[in-house]
């Protein structure tokens, strides 16, 4: 199983990279390890995290998981596919993404 990063992705774990790395670049790193290591957990049990709650059918097979902590206030949002998973977004847990779902998918 495999899994795929969006641009938006990348977009994503860049700019949470910088945020943390003006504190710590340790922890920086760390987080880019934390969410590749999830990315490769998702791809092997894509059914790991539960369903988004969003009523936009668009978004009906939608799921996202939570980071391990330390860096457990980001989200990573992916929908499985038939060979892994397709990650979509990696946003910090206070974005309101339940009530402006299209402003982030």
């Amino acid at each position: 199983m495999t899994w795929q990063a969006s641009p938006e992705t990348d977009d994503d774990l860049i700019a949470g990279r910088n945020f943390i790395a003006a504190d710590n670049e340790l922890a920086a790193r760390a987080f880019l390890d934390a969410a590749f290591d999830a990315f490769e957990d998702l791809a092997r049990f894509p059914g790991m995290g539960p369903k988004a709650s969003i009523k936009n059918r668009r978004l009906r097979g939608l799921r996202f998981f939570i980071l391990p902590p330390p860096f457990n206030g980001w989200l990573i949002f992916y929908v499985p596919t038939k060979g892994g998973v397709d990650i979509l977004r990696v946003l910090y847990g206070s974005v309101n993404w339940r009530d402006e779902p299209e402003r982030f998918f």
